[in-house]
């Protein structure tokens, strides 16, 4: 069945206001193996991450290892990994050590065109090689972390992945996200975050930030204007696409064709 956005709305109407628990557990039923969590070792991530765990929602759980990760979130990764039985980490890696690439490439991240060119190299390409394998990935986007996030919805299309994007903490302000997480002391965090990083990517292009600035302000602070890495469709605009998912999916979640709206 042919899927668009638009396609989508009556499916985010429902779920506008739904915790996050509930689409989980509503994309494990119809998806199951099908779906993945997809986190950075962020707070946000790990306690979705967490709450499959506790739901018994046996997710893989697929972490993009760029090769300039802090020791922190791979300690991160490794934890989340031997405590949470019923998921399965898998990393991820680009094709390219960093040495190789800079070798190859020149040191990209000094400028914008370089970023967006080592960003795709280390974050999205090993994202895509595993492209047909999840019909779902579910991430934990909220749009109260501003910018192009202001207009993430619970479903969304990801064409490049030919997947759906799910995003189930859409709507969960920052407060609600502190209270979430204080209230399992099984959520993984990050001591990152304890350091002062509101958001966490490589460390030469991110710092931690002040009280008065936005989350996302200590990301690529030596480049203007730039504010994501691109690895999330909403990052990059979104799409117009349309993908294909099987008709028990499309049955299972309610929609009705593209063709057909």
């Amino acid at each position: 069945m042919r899927v668009t956005d638009a396609s989508l709305e009556p499916l985010n109407e429902r779920f506008l206001r739904a915790s996050p628990v509930e689409i989980l557990r509503f994309v494990h039923r119809i998806f199951g193996r099908r779906a993945a969590l997809l986190t950075s070792m962020q707070r946000a991530g790990t306690l979705l991450a967490r709450i499959a765990e506790r739901e018994g929602l046996d997710f893989d759980v697929l972490f993009v290892d760029t090769g300039l990760l802090h020791p922190q979130t791979l300690a991160t990764r490794d934890e989340l990994s031997r405590t949470h039985g019923r998921l399965t980490v898998l990393t991820l890696l680009p094709e390219r050590s960093f040495e190789e690439q800079t070798a190859e490439e020149g040191l990209l991240y000094l400028s914008k065109e370089g970023q967006e060119r080592c960003c795709d190299l280390r974050k999205t390409q090993p994202l895509t090689r595993v492209r047909g394998r999840y019909d779902v990935l579910v991430s934990a986007l909220r749009r109260e972390e501003g910018g192009a996030r202001s207009r993430v919805l619970p479903f969304s299309i990801d064409a490049e992945m030919r997947a759906l994007r799910v995003h189930p903490l859409a709507a969960v302000t920052r407060e609600e996200l502190d209270r979430m997480i204080a209230a399992d002391p099984e959520v993984i965090v990050n001591p990152l975050h304890a350091m002062g990083f509101a958001t966490i990517g490589c460390y030469p292009c991110t710092t931690p930030v002040r009280p008065d600035e936005s989350e996302r302000a200590g990301r690529w602070r030596h480049l203007e204007g730039v504010a994501y890495c691109g690895i999330n469709p909403v990052d990059r605009g979104g799409s117009t696409e349309a993908i294909e998912i099987a008709d028990r999916y499309a049955d299972g979640l309610g929609l009705v064709s593209a063709t057909a709206r």
